[in-house]
């Protein structure tokens, strides 16, 4: 049996969710959402377990657009906060401020030195490097040898998993701080309190973690069709094929599943167009949540660069919201990266993570573990390279001329945030069924 539908939306995360969302505001009802799991929200998701709410990651919502402001206060009404960030960077053995660059107040004197006054050389120098450089080249010449040596090279092979060569930069902005040399300056020295970078203060729910986002938007979302994988996809005659829900024709489609697996299932589709798919890279991210019987302190989210420590981060989610523990519990998520699809011995990699944690402070030897859940992400963070953006521009020319759009942070294979994908998901339904 054939089913037809005039916007096809593939994936249930929150861009396809806002898609259709705001496809309904419109009366725009010939829809149909395909989710491969069993349930909606993506990587956005929650899992409750042992009395925890377990995201698959740190997932918060940095809010700067009106209408962002505006839709997430009209679906979470009444279950939103707000927090001013309190995080931290773990190295040489104690805790400084984020963003490193400045604050280096509290680790070992010479390190500051040899922070501070590579900074105020490099900030001198003013050399240009492009973005599309190097992010090695980029990050010596706006940060000088110190801070580079001590976070910005060992924490961003750490994260992304490749050669620091080979990652370019254009990623960086609005992520990296750059402070100013009095910024700098200040941040060495004790007092210092300033805020930097676009997470200054977030909002995450209330109740019910990341999933509640998904739930509120999902609410108003009549045709989401469950466990239907895209198995087969004909751009040219507007036709897909998904477990469980068979052929689907469809006039347009918006597509939110990573770009990479989405190019590989076109049928079809010119050699250029496959091929580029193929060059596109990304980092896996293994996250191990963790229920502990402990309270903790305020700290929302720690950075390791050492290597002595096998995750690059370590948040602390009952901190987010008391509501996603037990009474007395932290709850906890540890991020591990990966290349590309590479096995993780999670078992073993848990047995290392724990005295880690104990290490930095953020766990004690008799903390009590109430519950533990490996949450893997096979595609987590987009490679930023030289093959990116030819890829994207060949891979986009092409859907756009078929009536294919593809957004959010893994159907655009970009480095953003959940309110992009929420305005994405706006700007797609407006693109194809109307004006709100």
């Amino acid at each position: 049996m054939t089913i037809n539908t005039d916007v096809l939306i593939v994936g249930g995360g929150i861009a396809g969710l806002s898609a259709a969302y705001h496809l309904e505001k419109m009366n725009c009802r010939d829809y149909i959402v395909a989710e491969k799991n069993s349930f909606m929200g993506g990587l956005c998701a929650s899992v409750k377990k042992d009395g925890f709410t377990f995201d698959y990651s740190g997932h918060l919502l940095h809010l700067h657009s009106d209408y962002g402001k505006r839709l997430a206060f009209e679906l979470l009404a009444g279950n939103l906060l707000e927090l001013r960030r309190d995080t931290r960077i773990f190295s040489k053995g104690v805790y400084t401020k984020f963003p490193f660059q400045a604050n280096t107040y509290g680790l070992p004197e010479e390190v500051v030195r040899e922070c501070v006054d590579g900074y105020l050389k490099a900030y001198a120098e003013n050399k240009t490097v492009p973005p599309d450089s190097p992010f090695e080249d980029w990050a010596l010449s706006i940060f000088g040898p110190g801070i580079c040596k001590h976070f910005m090279w060992p924490y961003n092979r750490k994260l992304w998993q490749v050669p620091l060569s080979e990652l370019t930069a254009d990623w960086c902005a609005p992520f990296v701080p750059r402070p100013k040399p009095e910024d700098v300056i200040a941040g060495s020295k004790p007092g210092s309190d300033k805020a930097f970078g676009y997470n200054a203060s977030f909002y995450y729910p209330r109740k019910g973690g990341c999933q509640a986002i998904c739930d509120a938007l999902g609410k108003s979302v009549t045709n989401l069709k469950l466990s239907c994988e895209l198995l087969e996809l004909d751009l040219e005659n507007r036709k897909a094929v998904f477990s469980r829900l068979g052929e689907v024709r469809f006039n347009k489609l918006i597509n939110t599943m990573p770009l990479k697996k989405f190019v590989a299932l076109l049928k079809n589709a010119e050699t250029p167009v496959k091929e580029a798919g193929r060059k596109l890279k990304i980092t896996s991210v293994y996250n191990l949540n963790l229920g502990v019987r402990r309270c903790s302190d305020g700290k929302h989210w720690v950075y390791f660069p050492e290597k002595e420590f096998p995750f690059y981060r370590a948040g602390l989610a009952s901190n987010f919201s008391p509501e996603v523990a037990p009474p007395g519990a932290s709850s906890f998520y540890i991020e591990v990266s990966r290349p590309q699809g590479e096995p993780l011995d999670m078992e073993q990699t848990q047995k290392e993570i724990i005295p880690a944690l104990e290490k930095a402070g953020l766990m004690s030897a008799g903390d009590e573990v109430l519950s533990a859940l490996w949450l893997p992400l096979p595609d987590a963070y987009v490679v930023y390279n030289a093959d990116r953006e030819p890829a994207l521009k060949t891979i986009t020319a092409y859907l756009e001329k078929r009536d294919c759009s593809s957004i959010g942070r893994y159907g655009a294979w970009k480095y953003s945030f959940m309110e992009e994908a929420l305005l994405e998901g706006r700007a797609s339904a407006e693109k194809f069924g109307g004006k709100l």
